[in-house]
Order: C-alpha cells, then structure tokens, then sequence
C-alpha cells in the first residue's frame, strides 16, 4: 500500500505548477508570456521533414480550450499540392512543462474533402502549453508537424 501512495504522490508533484506554461489543474496561466502558436482558422505549418503541409481547417473550440477539442486538418503534399488521401494518422497530445500527454487516444477520421481529416478528441486538459503532433503516414510520404497552442484556464 505504501509503494502505492508513494506513486501516487510523486504523479501528484510532477503535475504541480512550475515555469514553463505548466499550472495547477485549476490554475489560470499567462499565455502572453510564453512561446506557443497563435491560432487562427487556416493555421497552416509544413511538416518537419518538408514533404507535407498541414492546415487547421477548423476547431470546435476555436481557438482550441481546455478539455476535448475537434480540429478538421487539410493534409496536402509540399510538390504539387495534392491532397494526401488514405492516410494513416496518429494525433499525439503532450505538455511538455509536466512530462504528459492527455490520456485519451484521439480518433481520425477521414472528412468529406480529399485530404481532410477529422481529429477528435483532443484532450488538452488542463492549462499550460501542449504540443499535439500530427503525424502522417502515406503514399505522398511521411511526416509529422507539432501544433503548440497555449490554454489559458
């Protein structure tokens, strides 16, 4: 039992507040101070590795808030820009500050256009930065991009 709470305990500290953009659960942080992408409707990113774009073409909320957040992703390739179609992606919350994803797995789904696709749901549970990497298996090639945004409370 005591190995247990001990654990439990540690988990708790790891969590606390901190530098970083790393809060309290309930704890309001200040996102003008920290490095995090602005979020607007079209946010766009190319991959790290420069074979495909990335564009949010839209999120419920908008910008992404605290708890589940549905974003709609336009995969296109950087040569010719054709939509990236039958895709195998795998959507990955994760707070830097704490050393912790979401603890949900988000679902994808293809969307009505040619290469969008619908991810839901993002787990951005509490305040802080969160970095949610995309990552992109397909016949276009691979990729992946990180999408940091900040939530305030």
């Amino acid at each position: 039992m005591r190995p247990l709470l001990l654990g439990f305990s540690l988990a708790l500290v790891a969590c606390g507040g901190g530098s970083g953009g790393g809060a309290d659960a309930d704890e309001a942080v200040n996102c003008a101070a920290l490095e995090a992408d602005t979020f607007v409707v079209g946010f766009q990113k190319t991959g790290q590795d420069g074979v495909l774009d990335f564009r949010i073409m839209s999120a419920t909320p908008a910008p992404p808030a605290r708890n589940d957040n549905a974003w709609s992703v336009q995969v296109n390739a950087v040569a010719g820009g054709a939509p990236v179609e039958n895709a195998t992606i795998k959507v990955t919350p994760f707070m830097p500050a704490h050393g912790h994803g979401a603890g949900k797995n988000a679902l994808v789904e293809p969307g009505a256009e040619p290469g969008r696709y619908e991810l839901s749901p993002i787990n951005l549970w509490m305040p802080g930065v969160w970095e949610t990497t995309v990552r992109v298996t397909s016949d276009a090639g691979d990729d992946r991009v990180v999408f940091k945004f900040c939530i305030p409370s």
